[in-house]
């Protein structure tokens, strides 16, 4: 039976990848057709105009091999809604910039509906008041996180990775801590995964369409959602193993973020401060990039699954590994920024 799930779901996964690659084809045919170009500016980090909304491309693919995946109950489906809203509220946003408060209303509105509809599950164990806390969590975890994987679509591949490396990872964290593989949530991670690969030729190592908004958030809902869903089902303590998986992308975000507050820029707006931004305007190419932070993923996934059938004293250990080994990564890129900008003539 194990073994026939194991088939089945990477089968599924594969059917995700070639619906994607296929679908990729209209869709970057009507992109171009329509017109929607990200068209390069002082904030870009590209040098042409390129087809941005191909993550309809990846949508499309977990639409069409979802059905064949987990049977719809109305988790499912308020999860399926609250996602499409995303999605069609995302891509207004890529065909005319939207109002920043009125994205964060959809954003919230989304996640809302995600954790009511996460509500229905395994909560008896829990008082009304710890579910409370909990769910605030969730929301601070799932609109976080949906915006930090839009922020951190910014240069050729970089989110495909990530969607891949933390979709199969969602998978297999769920997996190592003792849940069933037909879990909706882990079934649905890699079918998300396969159609991240599938869009990867088209955005790596050369772009020739982005993700767009359209793409961005609600596949950074779905990883944030599905990743809160495990959690829900086989112990609360798992989110601190995915907030490790996604540390990269939660890690870079904030402290930028963070850093931009400190020194009163206009945090608010668009920018190319985020390290792996700095890292290509310190001459580092997209590839170089991307490979590296994919070859550093790699490696917090092996560390996270592996903490997680060892003690809390190593799972501590693990945590500060990871912390550790991104901080190393930012270092690298403000050292490299700092001596490509003092490098520079002064005008």
């Amino acid at each position: 039976m194990s073994g026939n799930l194991v088939a089945h779901s990477a089968l599924l996964a594969s059917a995700a990848m070639a619906s994607a690659f296929i679908l990729g084809f209209p869709v970057h045919w009507a992109l171009f057709h329509w017109k929607v170009f990200d068209r390069p500016n002082e904030r870009s980090s590209h040098s042409h105009p390129t087809a941005r909304g191909g993550g309809i491309a990846v949508l499309l693919a977990v639409i069409f091999v979802g059905p064949f995946a987990v049977n719809l109950t109305w988790t499912l489906g308020l999860v399926a809604l609250s996602g499409l809203l995303l999605a069609v509220v995302s891509f207004i946003d890529d065909l005319r910039s939207l109002p920043q408060l009125l994205r964060f209303a959809v954003h919230a509105s989304a996640a809302l509906i995600a954790l009511y509809a996460l509500s229905f599950g395994r909560t008896a164990d829990l008082s009304s008041e710890k579910f409370a806390g909990i769910a605030v969590i969730g929301f601070i975890w799932i609109t976080g996180y949906t915006n930090a994987f839009n922020f951190m679509d910014g240069i050729n591949g970089l989110a495909g990775m990530q969607i891949v490396i933390t979709g199969v990872g969602t998978a297999l964290v769920g997996i190592t801590a003792g849940g069933a593989l037909d879990h909706p949530a882990i079934i649905l991670s890699l079918v998300l995964a396969g159609a991240g690969a599938g869009f990867l030729p088209y955005n790596f190592p050369h772009a020739r369409m982005f993700l767009g908004d359209v793409g961005s958030a609600p596949i950074g809902f779905f990883l944030a959602v599905f990743a809160f869903w495990v959690a829900r089902d086989l112990g609360w303590w798992l989110l601190g193993a995915f907030g490790l998986l996604h540390a990269n992308f939660i890690l870079d975000t904030t402290v930028t973020l963070a850093r931009r507050i400190w020194i009163a820029d206009r945090w608010f707006e668009s920018h190319r401060e985020h390290f792996y931004q700095r890292l290509v305007r310190a001459g580092k190419s997209h590839s170089f990039v991307t490979e590296w932070e994919c070859i550093l993923q790699i490696i917090v996934l092996i560390t996270v699954i592996a903490a997680i059938k060892m003690g809390w004293p190593q799972r501590i250990a693990a945590a500060g590994a990871v912390f550790a080994l991104w901080a190393g990564l930012f270092a690298f890129a403000e050292f490299q920024f700092k001596k490509r900008s003092n490098s520079r003539p002064a005008s």
